[in-house]
């Protein structure tokens, strides 16, 4: 297993693969081809991998003919001709076997798997646990981010160290002394070329970065290999600092400029997990089977350590209200302007201060915090996506956890909201998860009276007749359910009047007759 051959390493620009800008698609990639461990990687089952990401709708195109009952067979010499210009990458050949590696390329920096071209496929621990949600995103990333490298198998680089172990130091540091980072000096940490925490601080304080003008000068004056400027400038920081965000270390903050923060709640756990012995050989950081197998033996203390600082977390009360309180107050939101945002959620427009917020997420993130402007007097209103310490979301609920709960000393009411619009994702992702997690909550309230709100962009009709048989066999079983599903623009017509309770009471009773 050779080192493959390469042009000279340079020193260049912490980068990962920008066509996947929300990290948490990661967790539905694997999940996708979790089942194809141990399979030889060659054109037949890379054209079956590909085909089931777009049968999934993991990958999309509008010039593919896809409907009720297609299978993998149906489909797969569309997908061949569609990604037959797609040029070689990552030692795999041109056309839809580096169309896979697009998809496979920061995995494998990472750690998560080991995906060669005629080679078996291999699915981390850590993988497999993400996947079985046995952790979570935050846990997952959290681990991989600091057991990666910059110098590794799958980048050709001079650059020798750990990128997110320097950036976090640099922002411990910074907290340290009342200080953050703005966004343009998080650009300029991405051009480091050996992680040296003072040196970075020393820069930093020595000279203005107020402006990307100010960092491409600077970018003159070092002996870096650098992309366009727009990559390097918006495109490859970007994505850096999504799969930072989604490990819940730190905060962004975006209020006419945006300024990145340690997340206060994480510092102990930071210092611990940081003070873990770690390193990769010169062998491993040259050779991909021996890169994958360390990082993959080399996870379990630093799970340990994250497992228990998340039950030091359950065991603690957190005044959620309190935070999305905050929230509401610093970025002046109101019941209207949020009802605007949420009309147009799903488009390419994201308000400046949330950019960083993938779109499902911020579906479920704005509808909690109109919930809270027109319930929060009234009922606790609590919200099961992880946060960081000023309230912002980092990442979707646990799996085995509704969305978004509503709740008194009487009822319970669940929201679930999704921006999934296909009839077989709404199906199989969508319904008996739904009904599962309102019977899993509240078990030792028997007599709370239960509401469940299922709210899409648009609900498919197989999605409503789900949700209107579950009414009659609640009735049945004399169960006393309040629920209904939603179009997004119906439930913010509902909510804005406070009449969310007693639309779903009068629909139930409708449909239990």
């Amino acid at each position: 297993m050779e080192k493959r051959k390469s042009r000279k390493p340079t020193f260049k620009q912490m980068a990962y693969e920008t066509a996947i800008r929300n990290p948490e698609r990661y967790k539905t990639i694997l999940t996708a081809i979790v089942e194809y461990e141990g399979r030889i990687l060659n054109d037949s089952v890379l054209l079956e991998i590909v085909s089931d990401l777009y049968l999934q709708s993991i990958v999309s195109s509008p010039n593919l003919n896809i409907s009720d009952g297609t299978l993998i067979e149906d489909i797969k010499e569309q997908v061949a001709f569609l990604n037959s210009t797609r040029n070689a990458d990552g030692g795999f050949p041109k056309g839809y076997q580096s169309r896979f590696w697009t998809y496979m390329r920061t995995l494998s920096e990472l750690g998560f798997v080991y995906a060669r071209y005629n080679e078996h496929l291999l699915i981390s621990d850590i993988a497999k646990k993400l996947v079985t949600e046995e952790i979570d995103e935050q846990q997952a990333f959290g681990i991989q981010l600091l057991l990666s490298n910059r110098k590794s198998p799958y980048r050709n680089v001079l650059n020798d160290y750990n990128y997110f172990r320097f950036i976090l130091k640099v922002l411990l540091n910074l907290y340290q002394n009342k200080k953050r980072l703005s966004y343009h000096e998080f650009i300029v940490s991405t051009l480091s070329e050996n992680g040296n925490v003072d040196d970075f601080l020393t820069l930093i304080s020595s000279k203005s970065f107020l402006s990307y003008d100010d960092v491409y000068s600077y970018t003159k004056t070092i002996d870096i290999t650098l992309n366009k400027a727009a990559t390097m400038l918006t495109d490859y920081p970007d994505v850096v600092l999504r799969i930072l965000r989604i490990t819940g270390f730190i905060t962004v903050i975006s209020k006419g400029q945006t300024f990145i923060e340690i997340n206060t709640e994480k510092i102990d756990l930071l210092h611990t997990l940081l003070e873990i012995k770690y390193d990769l050989s010169d062998q491993e950081k040259c050779i991909d089977r021996l890169f994958y197998e360390k990082i993959n033996s080399s996870y379990t203390p630093f799970l340990k350590v994250l497992c228990q600082y998340d039950e030091r977390l359950k065991s603690s009360k957190l005044n959620i209200n309190k935070k999305l309180k905050g929230i509401v107050n610093q970025y002046d939101l109101t019941e209207i302007l949020l009802s605007n945002y949420l009309q147009t959620v799903d488009k390419k427009s994201v308000p400046e201060e949330f950019k960083y917020i993938p779109k499902p997420l911020l579906l479920e993130f704005f509808i909690t915090l109109l919930i809270f402007i027109k319930y929060g007097k009234q009922f606790e209103v609590q919200p099961n996506y992880k946060m960081d310490a000023l309230g912002m979301p980092i990442s979707h609920a646990p799996g085995h956890k509704g969305d978004i709960e509503v709740f008194n000393t009487t009822l319970f009411w669940l929201i679930e909201v999704t921006l999934i619009k296909s009839k077989d994702q709404q199906l199989n992702l969508e319904t008996t998860s739904v009904i599962r997690h309102l019977d899993q909550k509240n078990i030792n309230s028997v007599n709370k009276v239960k509401y469940l709100s299922f709210v899409a962009p648009i609900v498919h009709p197989d999605t409503k007749k789900f949700f209107d048989y579950c009414i009659y066999d609640n009735k049945r079983n004399k169960l006393k359910i309040y629920l209904k599903a939603y179009n997004l623009n119906d439930f913010l017509d509902i909510t804005m009047k406070i009449n969310n309770l007693k639309d779903m009471e009068t629909y139930t009773k409708k449909m239990a007759k």
